[in-house]
């Protein structure tokens, strides 16, 4: 779910991070980059990774750096609200996933965040090369699918199922039975997931089956706030609205 953006823009933050990214990269290892992306709670938190990520990255030759470094400008672009920079960030995570995938073409992580940047670009472009990117990244996903089905709680079935219940079956992209079934996928490995469970129950809507997407939802709302994932608010409000249109089928 799209991170919430904060006043100051990320340009700033980023500019100023990048004059402590020396002094933090000598006392960092890209373990530590990782878990704190994990725990990042907001775009200061993300874009405070990225000047040490960089500078990490001059000279390297290790797919894993540039692998979290595009998951970290993908982030950034995830937050944004103006489109010329979330086209930066997305085009800078393809550019850095690919970066990772000439040192380590089996890098299947790499692959994963450079599907979702070019999901979120086709939205930003014209439709023509939308449908190209959107193909390619599909293509990416189902691969991710077969190495790590785990990663990011299952993120490629999910990101997968969603394009697929969303996409019009002219475009032969949508397929609303073939989604929902990667949505399920979804749900079994990673259940806690509260995205997975959202997409689900409007995965069950589209394919008219309100019983189910409200036995979803309604786990969704059950479910104890996590302050740790504050995505998760986000997904009980998009769950609310969904609960709304379930009771009219």
């Amino acid at each position: 779910m799209p991170r919430k953006t904060l006043p100051i823009p990320l340009s700033v933050l980023l500019a100023a991070f990048a004059v402590f990214a020396c002094e933090a990269w000598a006392g960092s290892s890209l373990g530590d980059i990782t878990s704190a992306l994990d725990r990042a709670k907001g775009p200061a938190d993300i874009a405070r990774e990225v000047p040490v990520l960089e500078a990490m990255a001059q000279g390297c030759r290790d797919a894993s750096v540039y692998t979290q470094l595009s998951r970290a400008y993908y982030l950034l672009g995830e937050a944004e609200k103006k489109k010329a920079a979330r086209l930066k960030y997305f085009d800078e995570a393809i550019a850095a996933s690919e970066k990772a995938l000439a040192a380590g073409p089996s890098d299947c992580h790499a692959l994963y965040w450079r599907s979702m940047a070019k999901l979120q670009k086709a939205d930003i472009v014209n439709s023509l090369t939308a449908l190209g990117l959107v193909k390619d990244a599909l293509r990416g996903l189902e691969e991710v699918e077969g190495k790590d089905a785990l990663y990011d709680f299952a993120g490629a079935y999910r990101s997968r199922g969603k394009v697929l219940i969303e996409a019009p079956s002219w475009a032969f992209i949508g397929d609303k039975k073939k989604g929902l079934a990667l949505l399920v996928k979804a749900k079994e490995l990673a259940p806690g997931c509260l995205v997975n469970r959202l997409y689900l129950a409007q995965a069950y809507l589209k394919n008219d089956r309100a019983k189910e997407a409200k036995a979803e939802i309604d786990y969704i709302l059950a479910a104890p706030p996590d302050r740790d994932k504050p995505d998760d608010i986000e997904v009980k409000e998009d769950a609310r609205k969904l609960m709304s249109e379930a009771g009219k089928r």
